[in-house]
């Protein structure tokens, strides 16, 4: 019992609001934030030509609300810290952009060919409606941005550094990605008789590793989660464009 006790006494204030409240609202959003809740529970929008889009705009605010705003509040108020001290600002944006612009260089010819897999023809974009012309792909884009706000705000800012103090940079890094990784194993499904079916592809849940991995060592080293924001978006758009273009849906 003396060693279970001092198990507790290690346990401050900050900790456990970062690791038990970022958890708590990772479970939250992926329940009631989940755009599947949204289309169980708005039956008489089923029938509306745009509730493929507001199913997903949808688990975009509850991103924004639970990931991002709530944080916000704990680092302001109970914890009363700095924003910035959590990644909220440009940080080394010299480097940040060097980061950037080499990613943008790798990725694009691998984002390019993985447009032409029917797996994630399927997938992507999330809304069908994205398709319909640039205004709708762009519209739809701004909306996926709230989404990766809340993401990269949750993983590589909130719980980033605010376990790096108490437990190190690596096990910072390997908390945030290990939960960032999970939950892309029910980001997005499919109603089925009542249940929900994942429809994500297995490569990107993989892939989310080594991404976790790269984005909270980036958001470090800069001391920002911008840049992690930054280029986790453009992989996104350019995802759901070639998604689109290889797919016939691009301005049907």
């Amino acid at each position: 019992m003396d060693e279970l006790k001092s198990y507790l006494k290690e346990m401050d204030l900050k900790t456990a609001l970062v690791g038990i409240g970022g958890m708590v609202l990772v479970i939250l959003w992926a329940y009631q934030g989940h755009h599947a809740f949204f289309a169980l529970h708005s039956p008489g929008l089923k029938t509306n030509p745009l509730f493929n889009f507001y199913e997903f705009a949808y688990m975009n605010g509850a991103a924004l609300l639970l990931w991002f705003i709530v944080p916000l509040m704990l680092i302001k108020f109970p914890l009363k810290a700095k924003l910035k001290d959590f990644g909220l600002g440009l940080g080394d944006w010299r480097f940040g952009l060097k980061f950037l612009g080499l990613g943008i260089a790798v990725m694009l010819v691998p984002l390019y060919l993985t447009g032409k897999n029917p797996e994630f023809i399927a997938e992507y974009p999330l809304t069908k409606l994205a398709g319909r012309s640039p205004a709708w792909l762009a519209v739809w884009e701004l909306s996926y941005l709230t989404y990766y706000l809340g993401f990269e705000f949750m993983f590589r800012g909130f719980m980033l550094f605010g376990l790096r103090p108490r437990v190190g940079a690596w096990m910072a890094i390997l908390f945030e990605t290990s939960i960032s990784t999970l939950i892309h194993i029910g980001m997005t499904a499919h109603l089925v008789s009542g249940m929900i079916l994942v429809g994500k592809p297995e490569s990107e849940t993989i892939s989310a590793i080594a991404a976790g991995l790269v984005f909270g060592a980036v958001a470090l080293r800069t001391r920002s989660m911008v840049w992690p924001l930054a280029f986790h978006w453009f992989v996104g758009m350019a995802t759901d464009f070639f998604c689109l273009y290889h797919g016939g849906g691009l301005w049907r």
